[in-house]
């Protein structure tokens, strides 16, 4: 397997994470990072051992890099669109910070450009490739708890309002929805599959016109339903409830999972199945799979379910 070189564009506090995973993994190397702010990037740079002459101030530079496999976009939503487009249009395999765009319709684009290009695009939904979290998956399909019937989901923290803050700033696509409740929609949809028979949303709309709350109810066939709620006014429990007709399993921190628990017939059973870094390893090393064998998309995180997400989305926002 050939070594992935990354390039991050967006230095902030999520690139942090995702650096340090990339300096403690095999297989992959940092590479070059870029900041609309010179300083920025030297700063980020000098942090995780990136050259001085491959901190870049300006993301053009870093795309015409040709040492450079893949790039990690990891700037405020508004502006993953273009940004990955630009990155495509480059040769660069991209790995797109969620949410992977603001409507179903710029992710669209971005996925007729990847085809076009022929290059590798992914959303970074880390939540998917967590281990307790497939595992999960993988005892909900050998019927462990029975026929699943209800999943509840909430993710919900107080951010202290300011309006200048990205979460409260309409023209940075600020909200709950897309900031937390996309783990929430792609939760149920990783569970229950991409399509809901009906979609019903209460958002509240805080001073600065952006949703502060919102809840969500999909119902599926057969019955199915999941209750999720997103919040940036209130501290939530932040986990998932998965109810079947034998039992139900319980995801504490489910965006972030290294653990589970079953409860059947009265009996618990415990799984723990802790980070090796620090939960973002096992989506970059999706990408690395991928990229060396071949493939333009994932099968576990793919174009279709990005863009058929982003319309549950566009369905809750607008209602």
């Amino acid at each position: 397997m050939r070594k992935i070189r990354w390039g991050i564009i967006g230095p902030g506090n999520i690139a942090i994470k995702f650096a340090q995973v990339i300096k403690n993994m095999d297989g992959v190397e940092l590479e070059a990072v870029a900041s609309r702010i010179k300083e920025r990037a030297q700063v980020f740079g000098k942090s995780f051992d990136v050259p001085e002459n491959k901190c870049y101030g300006s993301y053009e530079e870093i795309l015409q890099d040709e040492s450079i496999d893949a790039v990690y976009v990891a700037v405020p939503h508004t502006f993953h669109k273009d940004i990955s487009i630009m990155c495509l249009k480059s040769g660069k395999a991209t790995l797109c910070e969620k949410p992977v765009t603001i409507s179903e319709e710029e992710i669209k684009e971005i996925v007729k450009t990847a085809e076009e290009n022929k290059i590798f695009f992914m959303e970074a939904m880390k939540t998917r490739f967590l281990p307790v979290n497939q595992k999960v998956k993988q005892l909900i399909n050998e019927g462990i708890i029975g026929d699943v019937r209800l999943l509840q989901a909430d993710f919900g923290f107080k951010a202290p309002f300011d309006p200048c803050n990205r979460l409260f700033d309409k023209k940075l696509g600020g909200g709950a929805l897309l900031d937390v409740g996309i783990y929430n929609v792609s939760y149920s949809s990783f569970i229950f599959g991409n399509h809901p028979v009906t979609i019903k949303s209460d958002l509240y709309f805080g001073k600065t016109g952006v949703d502060e709350s919102a809840s969500i109810n999909l119902s599926y066939e057969d019955g199915k339903i999941a209750q999720l709620y997103a919040a940036i006014n209130v501290n939530t429990i932040r986990e998932a409830n998965i109810v079947g007709t034998e039992g139900r399993i319980c995801v504490p921190r489910f965006s972030n999972a290294e653990s589970a628990t079953i409860f059947i017939n009265g009996e618990e059973k415990n799984i723990h199945m802790p980070f090796g870094i620090n939960g973002f390893e096992y989506q970059i090393q999706e990408v690395v799979n991928c990229l060396n064998e071949g493939k333009l998309q994932s099968d576990i995180m793919s174009w279709k379910d990005s863009i058929e997400i982003m319309r549950i989305i566009d369905v809750a926002k607008n209602q």
